[in-house]
């Protein structure tokens, strides 16, 4: 199985820091992490392309998650899971229509997180 490559969008370091190392041990190979959706879309127009990516909504920048996954829709078909603080439905049904593949409510324990990546990569449209 070749190694699956994933770009996380967190603004909150520690949170970052952690994601990555969890996905690094289980031999996910990590983009350098990026905290705002600018820097989110500049990382996409680079190689290699992630296979998956992680993103918060409440980000640094003028960009939203939701804002920056409705970028990245209008050019990629990569899938995306939202990892957020925010549980209110209307940000979830934001998220539904931009086809996110999970939505997890911060603090999201390993097992979960690890999951929901499973069928975002395993599921349909991948």
């Amino acid at each position: 199985m070749t190694e699956k490559t994933v770009l996380i969008v967190e603004d909150e370091g520690l949170i970052a820091l952690h994601l990555t190392e969890t996905l690094e041990n289980r031999r996910f190979r990590i983009i350098d992490p990026v905290h705002s959706g600018e820097m989110a879309l500049q990382a996409l127009e680079k190689s290699p392309k992630p296979d998956l990516i992680i993103m918060d909504i409440g980000l640094s920048g003028s960009l939203d998650g939701i804002e920056t996954a409705r970028k990245i829709r209008q050019q990629y078909t990569i899938p995306i899971i939202f990892l957020t603080a925010y549980s209110d439905k209307n940000r979830r049904e934001q998220a539904k229509e931009l086809s996110a593949v999970e939505y997890l409510i911060k603090p999201v324990t390993d097992e979960d997180l690890l999951t929901a990546i499973g069928s975002a990569l395993d599921g349909p449209g991948t």
